[in-house]
């Protein structure tokens, strides 16, 4: 047999796809997570609220309701095993008029329905005990305990790592161009002319996921992008307790006002369709839609703004899941049309793809024999006490220079990100692993520095150092060198 074949080809290493990838660690196949883009969670899953839900406001009897109940338990679990930090702070569905108070009273009976841990709260007292800071309009709330925050892309990075840990291998910009079958295999061609050759592939291509089912002839889904517009908010302007929803329409949960794990918090997302796969533009009109649906629940500190983004999540037509084998292939797999509560669900979705391998697919799984069951996140600065930070430098002096001092980054910190599995070589990679460019000063201050680390530790020319890689270029030249024809018109 053909040593150079895989058993599974994933294509996509956003949360889901990394999911699964990490899930299929344990055993003993030959398994690839392919990306077209520089890093892992590049799309969707490096741009949403990053809330694990409770299974609220799903339809019932879809996939999504199945599997964001299933998916927000697994987190218990795994999150101490990746090291990944999280937080089920609570959330708080807010009713300010009585046609949402009864709509909030016709969810509690669903909860109770799904056995999701509810409590319906009409006592201004209470309510207020829960979180201090909603504005007094709220009449009502039904309040879900045990839902929780995390960093997406934390995880993201995380499960991917484990997964490369325990054997699978990553292949990032590699962009799917066509993809044959002959003989019961697959050859993945991407854009570049590299060629992978597989037996079974899962489509975990978010935005593309339509894009790549085409590629094989399966035309029985379309991705319709909706993009959700955020605002960040500083360190500490709002010390939230829950996680704050108005009362969900039928399109969408509605303006959130969240924290986050860093002690930030966030006023977003809203949700309109848009026709690019890459329209992550802000609006103003966006941006004061989601001003006036947070205004609605808590008074808005809006001079602690610090930046705003959007991300775009990959809906389509069933408005359900799609985690199934392409009726064009059974060697073919869909874990697409993944948008809200996808992240919740990215731990049921790489569970229910293994079962799809076993019964579906033929596979018969044999455990890893030297399966390493934990992974271990960098050891940060900002969890350092006194002493340990003295220990540290007299090692490591680079562990007393401090690169961002708006997130407490050290240079140590920084080269680490350099030489880990997955290693740091743009400046946006660094940012998702450690913030720096995350806080007050969002970069002004420390990109320099840290294009100067990477570009030492990478063995990379500084000028070719990028921010999400690909032709994302930062600078162009040293100013002292640029002669009078950077100035015709060519370089601005």
């Amino acid at each position: 047999m053909n040593n150079n074949i895989y058993d599974i080809a994933i294509i996509g290493a956003g949360v889901v796809g990394s999911a699964i990838a990490q899930r299929l660690a344990k055993y003993e196949l030959k398994t690839i997570l392919l990306d077209k883009e520089a890093d892992v969670a590049m799309g969707t899953s490096k741009a949403n609220s990053g809330i694990i839900h409770q299974g609220y406001f799903t339809s019932k009897g879809t996939l999504k309701e199945t599997l964001c109940l299933r998916g927000s338990a697994l987190f218990n679990e795994l999150c101490p095993q990746l090291d990944v930090p999280f937080k089920r702070t609570g959330a708080l569905f807010c009713a300010t008029t009585k046609n949402e108070l009864k709509t909030l009273e016709g969810e509690f009976k669903n909860s109770q329905e799904r056995n999701a841990p509810a409590e319906f709260i009409d006592d201004r007292g209470k309510i207020k005990k829960l979180e201090p800071l909603l504005k007094e309009s709220v009449i009502a709330v039904l309040h879900f305990p045990e839902a929780g925050i995390l960093v997406p892309w934390d995880l993201t990075i995380a499960l991917a790592e484990h997964a490369l840990l325990n054997g699978v291998e990553l292949k990032l910009q590699f962009e799917v161009a066509f993809i044959k079958k002959n003989d019961e295999i697959f050859t993945i061609h991407s854009s570049e002319g590299e060629k992978i050759q597989v037996k079974t592939i899962i489509n975990a291509a978010g935005l593309y996921s339509d894009k790549i089912a085409k590629m094989i002839g399966d035309e029985s889904f379309n991705i319709i992008p909706r993009r959700g517009q955020y605002i960040m908010f500083d360190k500490h302007s709002l010390n939230l307790q829950k996680i704050l929803f108005p009362t969900p329409t039928v399109v969408s949960k509605g303006i959130v006002v969240g924290p986050t794990m860093h002690g930030n918090f966030y006023v977003g997302p809203n949700a309109n369709e848009v026709d690019s796969k890459e329209g992550t533009n802000t609006s103003i009109k966006g941006l004061n839609e989601i001003l006036t649906g947070g205004s609605k629940l808590v008074d808005l500190p809006l001079r602690k703004h610090i930046t705003n983004f959007a991300g775009l999540r990959a809906s389509t037509l069933r408005h359900d899941f799609i985690i199934e084998p392409s009726k064009q292939d059974g060697q073919f797999i869909h874990a697409a049309g993944i948008d809200s509560p996808g992240l919740t669900s990215s731990l049921a979705i790489a569970e229910r793809v293994e079962e799809i391998l076993q019964k579906d697919c033929g596979f018969t799984f044999s455990k890893r024999t030297q399966y390493i069951p934990t992974l271990s996140s960098q050891i940060r600065m900002e969890n350092l006490n006194e002493e340990e930070l003295k220990s540290k430098i007299a090692e490591n002096p680079q562990w007393g220079n401090i690169v961002c001092r708006c997130e407490m980054v050290s240079e140590a910190e920084i080269v680490e990100a350099c030489h880990r599995q997955i290693p740091c070589t743009n400046t946006d990679m660094v940012k998702r692993r450690l913030r720096p460019g995350m806080g007050r000063c969002q970069g002004g201050f420390c990109q320099a520095k840290i294009m100067k680390i990477i570009s030492r530790e990478r063995d990379m020319l500084y000028e070719k150092v990028t921010k999400t890689g690909g032709k994302s270029y930062l600078v162009f030249n040293r100013t002292k060198n640029l002669g009078s024809e950077i100035f015709n018109g060519d370089h601005l």
